[in-house]
């Protein structure tokens, strides 16, 4: 199998963590499938994204980008057979230049040359997100007359800037996903949503989680004393910071002294509504009891996994949260909301799943693991996960994706004139 992957986001130095998933999917797939050659297509996704946000909140990071513009094409191997592939080019949002989607296209052409030239022809090209990845791939498949296969990982499923006033989708979003040989939606709740637009049922295969990475400390880890919870996300609205931080001030003053005194929170992640959330954490009275650790490498945040005693995440929104399958895989117990992906890998067996918005139920949450009325089995938590999100159970379900497009007369008949 020749794979050629199209993320739509992809990590770099200013955020580690964005589009991980694509990487960590590609590296599974090669380690358990040596015989294969997996290529990630890559235009400096995220840190060449042009916009005055990006700018703002990191302008080193696009001066790399725009310096790589005038660099040569790159081959990166990662393992003996996954190799990264870029031609640097820059992104821009919808609402300028169309998001220079030509560009990322054109880069996207010289990375599939170097694959090809290097393996010999292409099986399967696999999207992550169905634009731009998914316009991308869909041009390269009916240029070559390849499969595709988009995974589409949108929270909420659409974006605005996706959508038409009257809620249906714009066709840079609607084509790729219409033409697609196979859609993946990495929960249930996503595929759900998706099917409302009059696309074919997605299957569903989460993200992955590198089980070799994401474990519990070979020894106890040296902790104060008391009840630690730990948050990892984005610091925007979405995430429920401030909600948590809310339904933690009003917490404490119900809980014994001896109770009170242990409880902290520690907090990963940058984004733009950072220091609103620090704001109110002040004003709330709580910063001694909140720590702000910024924006997270992957050996960190492991630090953070192994030494909380509980994740919490209380989001309005996520297709997936691979963060909970993290803190899992470390053995940690969970706190999240119905906000759809959360609700296939969160029950009453592995932590609490609460509804969006309550902040009682998420102060009575807070409370019954401090005080220690729940008690979890940091074995089971973590054999629980890598059954449902270790690489084994997604490569095993990516590959029967691939096979059944192969198999399939249908999917040599891509696109249509764009």
């Amino acid at each position: 199998m020749r794979l050629f992957i199209v993320p739509s986001w992809y990590p770099h130095a200013c955020f580690p963590f964005e589009g991980a998933f694509a990487r960590d999917q590609a590296l599974a797939l090669g380690t358990l499938r040596p015989e294969w050659r997996v290529g990630l297509g890559l235009w400096n996704q995220g840190e060449g994204f042009v916009s005055p946000d990006h700018l703002r909140r990191s302008p080193r990071c696009l001066l790399r980008a725009l310096a790589r513009l005038s660099e040569p094409p790159r081959t990166t191997p990662l393992t003996a057979n996954v190799f990264e592939f870029e031609h640097a080019a820059l992104a821009t949002s919808q609402r300028w230049n169309g998001g220079n989607r030509q560009a990322l296209l054109a880069a996207s052409r010289r990375n599939w040359q170097r694959a090809s030239r290097d393996w010999g022809a292409i099986d399967v090209i696999h999207a992550h997100g169905s634009y731009p990845g998914g316009w991308v791939a869909m041009q390269l498949a009916r240029e070559h007359r390849v499969p595709y296969v988009i995974t589409e990982h949108m929270a909420p499923f659409p974006l605005a800037v996706y959508a038409r006033r009257d809620g249906t989708l714009l066709p840079i979003l609607a084509e790729p996903l219409a033409n697609a040989s196979a859609i993946v939606a990495v929960s249930g709740a996503l595929a759900r949503r998706i099917e409302q637009f009059g696309f074919p049922a997605p299957e569903v295969v989460p993200n992955v989680v590198d089980e070799r990475f994401f474990a519990p400390a070979p020894a106890p880890p040296d902790t104060p004393r008391g009840f630690t919870f730990f948050l990892l996300g984005g610091m925007t609205a979405r995430k429920g910071v401030s909600e948590l931080l809310q339904a933690l001030a009003d917490l404490l003053p119900r809980l014994s002294e001896l109770h009170r005194a242990g409880v902290r929170l520690r907090i990963g992640g940058d984004g733009p509504d950072l220091p609103r959330f620090r704001a109110e954490a002040q004003r709330l009275g709580l910063a001694e009891r909140v720590s702000w650790l910024g924006m997270l490498a992957p050996e960190r945040a492991l630090e953070e996994f192994q030494r909380c005693d509980a994740f919490v995440l209380p989001s309005r929104a996520e297709s997936f949260g691979i963060v909970y399958v993290e803190a899992l895989a470390c053995g940690k117990p969970v706190i999240a909301t119905r906000c759809g992906g959360p609700d296939e890998v969160v029950d009453d067996t592995n932590g609490v799943l609460l509804p969006v918005g309550d902040a009682a139920a998420l102060r009575d949450a807070l409370a019954a693991f401090v005080v220690g009325a729940r008690h979890f089995d940091p074995v089971r938590l973590r054999a629980d996960a890598l059954a449902r999100f270790g690489r084994s159970a997604v490569v095993g379900r990516l590959e029967r994706v691939y096979e059944r497009v192969l198999a399939s007369p249908v999917t040599r008949a891509v696109g249509r004139a764009d």
